[in-house]
């Protein structure tokens, strides 16, 4: 499938302004979509249209897998050995034209998506209302020499005295 220049713009443009979590989602989302061409070509009994998208599948795990490497943390070593086990099912999927283990993939696959929509909404709901506090914030007194006393008495550079 070859993407029109528009497209193309158009993934550029989303990966460049997405967070690090919208971007784990995409690549999830983009694994499931291979994988569900992979899994059509191999039901259709044509590997050789399978064996792309299968390479595709794996080249963006092994992404999701490079990932994790940047934090050494308990939840992260869990979260490998779901990619690794998702690597090598996919991987036994190509080698050996199976259906089965694909679609096995797939629905793992379709489970992390949900779960990494529902970590991005809560991303968003935490930003949003960081965002909220911050704006409800009381506001710290101008620090320009503004006299201190109250707006009613106030008067601009005409004489006129400006009204609360």
């Amino acid at each position: 499938m070859t993407l029109s220049k528009g497209q193309v713009s158009y993934l550029e443009s989303r990966a460049l302004t997405s967070s690090p979590c919208q971007l784990h989602l995409m690549l999830i989302e983009g694994a499931i979509r291979f994988g569900r061409q992979a899994a059509d070509a191999l039901n259709r009994g044509d590997e050789l249209a399978a064996d792309g998208p299968l390479m595709r599948v794996i080249d963006i795990v092994g992404e999701l897998l490079a990932g994790l490497r940047q934090q050494n943390t308990e939840l992260n070593k869990r979260i490998a050995e779901v990619y690794w086990y998702l690597f090598r099912t996919v991987s036994a999927a190509k080698i050996n034209a199976d259906a089965a283990k694909l679609a096995a993939a797939i629905e793992l696959l379709e489970y992390e998506r949900q779960t990494w929509q529902i970590v991005c909404q809560k991303l968003r709901a935490d930003t949003a209302g960081e965002i909220a506090r911050k704006s409800t914030a009381p506001l710290a007194p101008p620090r320009h020499g503004l006299p201190t006393a109250p707006w009613s008495s106030l008067t601009d550079a005409t004489g006129i005295t400006l009204e609360a």
